[in-house]
């Protein structure tokens, strides 16, 4: 078993954490000059409420076989159920109905694509913990699937003629890299620290909705999403991950697209994430780790029938208390050589004569935002006085990308 093999298994528990942990160090990039005096007003006060809101309470109610890679241990699941997806696309909501494979899309099998009104909506975003918490129960059967080996990790997108209903493709959304806490660092074992180094800096992780056209020419997302696993310095196409990573990749999954008023534009597909918190206020480690659920949103900006759609895409932190507007490009972020989300890990052991790590722990997140507004500001600006003063979440979504566009 190579040095290489042995950290691949057990990078799936630090690959779900950053996928799953998203949290700011800094807000970078803002213009400011140009903007409304309201609407500046509205960011600089999320961003200068962020220290005390991160302190609050959540808001009220080389390709490599796995098989000989992990020769001789137990996995939780079968071959036809791990997750792993070929170029695929049918009904997304086919997902939970196929009870006898498992809940997987049939291999090669292209479906007849769906209507908006026939993807799974949601009428509103779950922000309190018994909503998120029974969204993302009820969400198995919409978890983000694995690539396949050598699969493009970014096909091209394409626009189909008007009056027709199709796929346009999968759009790169957010890269996912890891590095090491550099107290960490000092006591890496010798023999093993440049293998550990090298692995976590080679590989990165692409989240990929998958995107739909109808017949006039309307882009909008299914609940279908892929993540390709990837070797930075060969980013055109995916590698065979670990059955672990494909394990963890599964507790990433789509809520549904967001309905607001009478029907559903498809525009903004709600998502969210799982980790395990072991880390008390004071940065020490908890005797009793908990469940932290945050929410992601992949959200289309308003374009026109005859060019391609332009992917936004915003998470919370702090159990959903704030809200960030990331810093990603759809066409260049697989090329991107900053990823959009950063993290910082330490190894809590060494197993096997101490020369290779085990228990992961994340101690410090660095997360591409170009700016933050808070729980609250959303309420205030969403639920609170007269209907015709209010704006929907979709057009706060809207205003919140241009405005932090610097």
């Amino acid at each position: 078993m190579t040095t290489n093999t042995i950290l691949k298994f057990l990078s799936a528990f630090v690959l779900l954490a950053i996928v799953a942990m998203i949290a700011v160090e800094k807000i970078d990039g803002l213009s400011w000059g140009t903007l409304p005096a309201d609407l500046k007003r509205i960011i600089e006060e999320g961003g200068a409420g962020i220290d005390q809101a991160e302190d609050s309470s959540t808001p009220q109610e080389p390709k490599e076989s796995a098989t000989n890679a992990l020769e001789g241990s137990e996995t939780s699941e079968s071959e036809s159920e791990s997750g792993v997806e070929k170029e695929s696309y049918g009904t997304p909501d086919s997902a939970s109905l196929s009870g006898g494979d498992g809940g997987r899309l049939v291999v090669g099998v292209m479906g007849a694509t769906p209507t908006i009104d026939q993807i799974h909506s949601i009428i509103e975003v779950p922000w309190q913990e018994s909503q998120i918490n029974r969204a993302f129960n009820q969400s198995k059967d919409f978890a983000c699937k694995l690539l396949l080996a050598e699969t493009a990790v970014k096909p091209p997108l394409s626009r189909l003629p008007l009056g027709r209903r199709g796929v346009m493709g999968r759009m790169a959304a957010v890269t996912v890299g890891l590095e090491i806490d550099s107290a960490a660092d000092l006591k890496l074992p010798t023999a093993s620290a440049g293998a550990i180094r090298e692995y976590l800096i080679q590989h990165r992780l692409a989240i990929e909705p998958i995107v739909f056209q109808d017949e006039k020419g309307n882009a909008y997302f299914g609940t279908d999403c892929r993540a390709a696993f990837y070797q930075i310095a060969y980013p055109t196409s995916t590698i065979k991950a670990e059955p672990l990573i494909e394990e963890a990749i599964g507790k990433f999954r789509a809520i549904g697209v967001l309905r607001e008023g009478a029907n559903a534009d498809g525009r903004t597909l709600v998502m969210a994430f799982r980790y395990v918190d072991s880390t008390q206020k004071d940065g020490l480690v908890s005797a009793k780790p908990k469940d932290v659920t945050e929410l992601l949103f992949l959200h289309l900006a308003e374009s026109s029938p005859d060019k391609l759609p332009k992917l936004e895409v915003f998470a919370t932190t702090n159990s959903r208390q704030n809200l960030h507007r990331l810093v990603t490009d759809t066409d260049s972020v697989i090329q991107d050589p900053l990823p959009t989300i950063s993290a910082s890990i330490r190894f809590d052991n060494f197993i096997l004569m101490g020369l290779y790590p085990a228990k992961p722990v994340v101690t410090g997140i660095r997360l591409r935002s170009s700016g933050v507004i808070s729980y609250d500001t959303i309420m205030k600006l969403t639920k609170t006085g007269s209907e015709k003063d209010r704006v929907t979440f979709q057009s706060l979504l809207d205003q919140f990308a241009i405005i932090t566009n610097g």
